[in-house]
């Protein structure tokens, strides 16, 4: 599959997630939801796991700390994800989601020692616009402390990229994959246990197992496997820019299957979010760059 198939392909199965994470928290627990449909994609890979030496790789004491922390921290940030749409909607998540381009190009900017510049600054204020027309709109409703929970999340994700960058350049995209799914399910398991002694919520009906196997499949396995497939064989900003408009896919969608009703503030808020994640990517991007080109005069 060509880089470019994958990462389409990859697109739309991102815009499906928080309507699936929606109907799920209809029957699970977050935590349990989340954590058990990275059982479902670790049993979905298994076979190919097996293969080549990838569980050599996985387990191995060069490679396992990082994958151990990308485990724990994307899965910290799922759990919290899905079990925010129990309180707002998939579209309203979609959106705010997208203010992880600030916190990548702040760390970029800490990383490479820089100040934000006068447009990077314009940009995110771009993107904190569109996330503040949302979030205003649900003020004085329940989905705000939804809003507020994904508005949470974008930081452990960057977390787990900067551990996925100290690991080498020859895994291939199954090899990640399994391996964050792996410590994501044994860093998780904790949660889950907590939870399911406080009154965790699980069910066994069909429909529930059906959103549980949906989850674990395209989510927790197909999702990062084309995304690494995509990520080590093309420019991670021109990946990383596309994605970034997946939020107008997930509001059809969300649209068409009756969990939302579009509203103006919502296409508002996406358009200038939209917007601004596309610059600040552009952005970071030219500051990498930069920094790169700069490194052998330095030398």
């Amino acid at each position: 599959m060509s880089p470019i198939a994958a990462l389409v392909i990859d697109w739309a199965i991102t815009a499906l997630w928080p309507l699936i994470g929606a109907f799920g928290m209809a029957h699970f627990s977050g935590a349990l939801f989340a954590t058990a449909g990275l059982v479902v994609g670790l049993a979905a890979m298994s076979p190919w796991l097996l293969a080549k030496g990838r569980w050599r790789l996985v387990l191995s004491r060069d490679i396992a700390p990082s994958l151990a922390m990308m485990g724990l921290c994307s899965g910290a940030a799922t759990v919290i994800y899905i079990s925010a749409l129990a309180h707002t909607t998939p579209a309203n998540a979609a959106i705010v989601a997208q203010v992880e381009v600030l916190y990548s190009a702040a760390l970029t900017a800490w990383l490479l020692g820089e100040r934000p510049t006068l447009k990077l600054t314009l940009a995110a204020l771009l993107v904190m616009s569109g996330t503040g027309l949302v979030m205003l709109h649900d003020l004085s409703s329940p989905r705000w402390k939804g809003d507020l929970m994904i508005l949470c999340t974008p930081w452990l994700y960057q977390l787990s990229h900067i551990f996925a960058k100290r690991l080498p350049r020859g895994l291939d995209a199954l090899t990640l994959s399994g391996g964050r799914v792996f410590y994501g399910i044994l860093t998780m398991a904790p949660v889950c246990l907590w939870t399911l002694l406080h009154g965790g919520r699980w069910s066994w009906s069909p429909e529930a197992m059906g959103f549980l196997v949906l989850q674990g499949l395209l989510m927790s396995s197909l999702n990062f496997v084309l995304w690494y497939m995509a990520i080590r064989n093309m420019d991670l900003s021109k990946a990383t820019t596309f994605m970034l408009s997946y939020p107008a896919l997930t509001l059809v969608f969300s649209w068409a299957l009756g969990r939302d009703a579009i509203q103006g503030v919502q296409i508002v808020g996406l358009a200038c979010s939209f917007s601004g994640a596309v610059w600040t990517a552009r952005l970071t991007q030219e500051a990498r760059q930069h920094a790169a080109e700069a490194l052998p005069v330095a030398l």
